[in-house]
């Protein structure tokens, strides 16, 4: 009797003490990721990045984006059904920062940090925002198309649509570096790349026709690089005009043609994986940084094929 007696306290004392300890183990935390588009190579490399941040930090998330070409309310229905799941945090790279203004809000009051990447958020509500230098990396581009022409005659760039910051700072950094560095530069009109390939070959071969000795021609994204060759090679000017790319996949393709000099490539796993990382940061209440810059590299056929450049060309 004693020994039972004995036995049964045990219990009552060990089975409370097991479940409380199963009643503490924390459950995941959830944060959505939405992107401007799902369509592009790019976005591949960054959902595995922030799917590896995810399973380090215990976190589960969702990856949504717009089909290309897309309107701005179709992301904020996105936006929308997000905050309604009331999230740990937001990450979100916004294809127009005025319309999402009141959302974010929204997530301000609930105590919802935003965190901006790629493109980011134009917003004094984002906490930080994880993404490329992109006027650096229009400057080196510059650098790189100076050399190229020998310091002279006029190049000429196509951008992201005009709406894009990432379209802009690019701009910017490929304009600022040529017209305050090499004087002997031309530098003509950004133009603006509204559509896809077909789009920036057009624009491309209008300004081979108004501008004929043009010596060279920056494509400031995928399209737009892929875009230009198209209109070189029509016009049959491979040998006449140095064409610089931006991102990989195809355009390294291009490169490994002959059919482009270089490109500049951006780390998409980084940014996937900082946003979520610093998102986390965010929702556990620690300052975080303005901006995180995930860097950019140049490459061509020298360097193509070394570890760490294929590392960084997403496919």
């Amino acid at each position: 009797m004693k020994k039972t007696l004995i036995i049964g306290l045990f219990l009552t004392l060990i089975v409370p003490l097991g479940m409380g300890k199963m009643s503490n183990q924390p459950s995941k935390i959830y944060i959505p990721i939405i992107t401007k588009s799902i369509e592009s190579n790019f976005w591949n490399g960054v959902r595995e990045g922030a799917e590896e941040a995810a399973n380090e930090y215990n976190i589960e998330i969702s990856f949504q984006g717009t089909p290309r070409g897309a309107e701005a309310e179709e992301q904020l229905k996105i936006l929308r059904e997000a905050l309604a799941k009331q999230p740990a945090a937001i990450i979100l790279s916004a294809l127009d920062s005025r319309a999402a203004t009141p959302y974010l809000e929204e997530a301000e009051a609930a105590g919802i940090p935003v965190i901006g990447f790629d493109s980011g958020v134009d917003s004094p509500i984002v906490r930080t925002t994880v993404a490329t230098d992109n006027y650096g990396a229009g400057a080196l581009a510059a650098e790189k198309m100076a050399e190229f022409v020998n310091g002279e005659g006029k190049v000429g760039i196509i951008t992201l649509d005009r709406t894009s910051k990432v379209g802009s700072d690019r701009a910017d950094g490929f304009v600022d570096t040529l017209t305050q560095k090499y004087s002997g530069i031309e530098v003509l009109p950004v133009e603006y790349n509204e559509g896809g390939v077909e789009s920036s070959a057009q624009i491309a071969e209008r300004m081979l026709t108004e501008d004929p000795d043009i010596k060279g021609i920056f494509g400031a994204n995928e399209d737009s690089t892929l875009g230009i060759v198209q209109a070189v090679e029509k016009a049959g000017k491979q040998n006449q005009v140095a064409i610089i790319g931006f991102d990989s996949a195809r355009v390294a393709d291009a490169i490994r043609e002959g059919k482009i000099k270089g490109a500049i490539t951006q780390n998409p796993r980084e940014i996937g994986y900082k946003a979520v990382e610093i998102a986390y940061q965010a929702y556990q209440g620690r300052r975080t940084p303005e901006f995180i810059n995930t860097g950019f590299r140049w490459y061509d056929k020298t360097n193509i094929d070394d570890p760490d450049i294929q590392e960084l060309l997403y496919e």
